[in-house]
This record gives structure tokens, sequence and C-alpha cells, in this order.
């Protein structure tokens, strides 16, 4: 539910964000557009003043003037408008990440770029239009919009980390496609300027809300950020690490009070990595494990391997090992949720008592309760024997990680990260 809604702020950000570029697009080249009497284009017969873009000196024995024309306008007319759209989208972007304004960094990775994918992009859907349509064709002037934007959405995924170019593409043509019929409706029922104005801010709304629409439907993993004030983002893993931390220039997501570099995710052969640069730690996760740092909690989301519900989970199992060698007979227990498991030297926990977790052994085996007697002093601990690192914060608030094979010294308040589900020592 946390992601579902996350992504959809996130696509209304985007799509907002998308149509205030290309209605701001558009507008920059208005004062440079006149209507060519006798002239069709798939962006409603608009071409730029011959004053300002003339084309004179290409030699017409090697190019047909009125085609070349009509591509050439197009590509700096879509040019200036698939700029506005990325910068804006890429604005967007940023706002959402990092929950305030970045225009220097937005115009640094929409502005150029969007430009030349703009031009480009514009270029071919005007060269496919004008080479095989008749100028009344409008199914075929919607294609090319599609095609134009599925290329601005390729030069986007080169921008928003681990978009993807597949998605890129699917989501910008699916949104060109769409802007393109209201760009249409719009010519027909809107004046020349009110039209295109109009239709860029639809090209640029649905380029914006499909490319999300692309990322959340086809992503294999995620991590969904949830603050302490309550506020939610979800961003896709993939093969460039999502990195958290206190200094805006080494990290994707800003956290105050700690590292500069605290934490590093990344997808990798298939498994989600979970770096603690602090420590040097790594740990391999599963849909619904959860990490910890400064002020906000990390879930991961992984679309092959789901997060068991209440409704499958296996029948709790206590185990009735007794304490023989505990100088006090049940002194600690391990609380999950409703459920208390008594604990003392020798107790074995399985995957049955903690569903969340699988067993680095084929016994099932996740946890064992061992004991250590020094200065005759008895003190337990819980001995990780599972395939995965649990999170633990002790009752100061310092949390630390339990690797595979490692134990931890039992206390009273300690809660413990096992996945998706959360123990304390009661």
């Amino acid at each position: 539910m946390k992601r579902n809604l996350s992504a959809l702020k996130k696509a209304l950000q985007f799509g907002i964000s998308g149509a205030v570029g290309g209605f701001v697009g558009n507008l920059i080249t208005e004062p440079f557009m006149q209507r060519v009497p006798g002239s069709e284009s798939f962006f409603d017969s608009a071409f730029f003043d011959s004053a300002f873009f003339d084309s004179a000196f290409f030699d017409s024995a090697f190019f047909d003037s009125a085609f070349f024309d009509s591509v050439l306008s197009t590509a700096r007319w879509f040019g200036l408008v698939g700029g506005g759209i990325a910068t804006a989208i890429m604005f967007g972007y940023y706002y959402y990440i990092k929950g305030k304004p970045q225009i220097k960094q937005a115009l640094k990775n929409g502005g150029l770029f969007g430009l030349i994918a703009g031009a480009i992009s514009g270029a071919i859907a005007e060269g496919i239009y004008s080479g095989i349509g008749d100028g009344n064709n409008e199914l075929l002037r919607v294609i090319c919009w599609g095609i134009a934007g599925s290329l601005l959405g390729l030069g986007l995924a080169q921008r928003i980390p681990n978009l993807g170019a597949l998605r890129g593409m699917g989501g910008g043509g699916v949104g060109g496609v769409l802007g393109g019929c209201l760009f249409i409706l719009f010519a027909y029922n809107l004046s020349g300027t009110a039209g295109r104005l109009a239709g860029c801010a639809a090209i640029g709304f649905w380029i914006g809300i499909m490319l999300v629409v692309a990322e959340t439907l086809f992503n294999k993993a995620w991590l969904v950020i949830s603050y302490d004030t309550g506020a939610n983002r979800t961003l896709t893993l993939g093969s460039e690490p999502i990195t958290f931390g206190s200094d805006e220039n080494l990290s994707i997501i800003c956290i105050p009070n700690v590292s500069p570099l605290a934490m590093r995710f990344q997808l990798e052969a298939g498994q989600i990595v979970c770096e603690n640069v602090d420590s040097g730690a790594v740990s391999y996760l599963r849909s619904g494990d959860q990490k910890k740092i400064g002020n906000c909690t990390i879930t991961v989301g992984n679309s092959d391997l789901p997060a068991p519900t209440p409704t499958n989970l296996p029948p709790t199992f206590i185990s009735d090992r007794p304490a023989v060698n505990s100088f006090t007979s049940g002194q600690f227990s391990l609380k999950l949720g409703s459920r208390v498991i008594p604990l003392s030297a020798g107790t074995q926990l399985f995957t049955s008592d903690i569903p969340s977790l699988t067993a680095a052994a084929s016994n099932g085996l996740v946890a064992i309760v061992t004991s250590r007697s020094t200065r005759n002093e008895l003190s337990l601990g819980l001995t990780n024997l599972c395939d995965r690192a649990w999170w633990v914060t002790d009752i100061q608030g310092d949390i630390k990680m339990v690797e595979p094979e490692s134990t931890l010294t039992l206390a009273l308040g300690t809660q413990i990260e096992f996945g998706e589900l959360e123990g304390e020592i009661v």
C-alpha cells in the first residue's frame, strides 16, 4: 500500500512537472513560429519563421526543400519542447527524492540532453510523417508522437537511476501517444498558439506519468523509504547503487546526522545487496526486509519473492527444551508480535518460529541460544544460523548488524529485525 501511494504521488509529480516543461518549452518557441500554407507537419502544421531558420544554403539538387525544412523545423521546435520537458521532469525527480528544489541539477542533467534528444526524436518522427504521410493521416500523426515520446523517454532513462532503457522507451512512447491524441484534439478546437501550448503540456504530462507507471509495473526490486514524519518515497533498484548518507554529493537520499555515505543498495545478479559502508558488512535481502538509518526506515520490495502474509505463515512452534544450563529459567524471552518464546541456554529457533528467515542448513534451524560463563556469571547469546544478517537496536538506540554465525548477547529491551518481522528481548 505504501508503495502504491508513493508511486501515485511520484507519477503525479512527474506528470505535472512534464506539463509545465512542455508548456514553457513551447512558449519559448512561439515568437518564431508561423503557419506555412500548403505545408503539413506532424505537430499541427506549425513551422518556425524562415528568417530565423534559413536553410537556403542546402543544395536543392540533393534535398527536397519542403521535406528538409519540415524535418529541420520540427527538430528545432521539439528540441526546445523536449528540453523543457526533460528539465522539468528532472526537477520533479530531484524534488521527489530530496524534498527540495534542485534547479541547477535539473538544468545540468535535463537541459542540454533534453534539447538534443528532443531534436533527434522530433526529426525522426517528422521524417517518417512527411515521408510516408499525406498530411491528413491522424493515426500516423499519433504514432509519430509516440516515436518522439519513446526516444525522449530513452534519453531520460540515461539520467534517472535504474529507470532502464526499455521502461523509458515504453513509458515515453505510451505517454507520447496519449499526449499526441490530446494535442490533435486541442489543435482542432483551439487557436494555433493555445492549441500548441495545451498540446505540449499534455505531451509532457503523459510522458511524465507513463515513465513512472512503466517503472512501477515492470521493475524487479524497489525500496520504500518511510520517514519518521510519515512521508514515503519509492525508488527502483537496479545495477546503479542507491546511496544513503548526509553528504548530498555522495548520496542520492540525504539523511541528516549519519555518515556522509552510510549505506548502499544495489541489485546484483538477481540478488538485493545492502552494504553498510561504515562497517563494510554486506548482507543479502529479500522482500519485506527492513533497514533503519537515521530518521527513515527502508523496506525492500521484490516482485519475484513476495513477503509472507499472516494468512500463509506456518504455524508457530515454541521450543520446550528445558533451561538445564541457565542460572535462571525463563530469564529472557523473544516477543514476536503476540507470540512470546522463552529463551534459555540450548533453545533452538526454527523457520516455523521466525518464518521470515531462511536457514543456512537443511535442518531449518535459524538461531540457537548459547551460554557463556565469565567470572562466575552466565550470559546468554542468540547465535545467527540463517542466511542473512539481523539488524539490532539496543536500549540506548545504537544499531548494529549481526552477521550469520555471529552471536548477539541478550539484553532486555533489545530489538531485532528478522526481515519483515521484528522481535524484542523481554
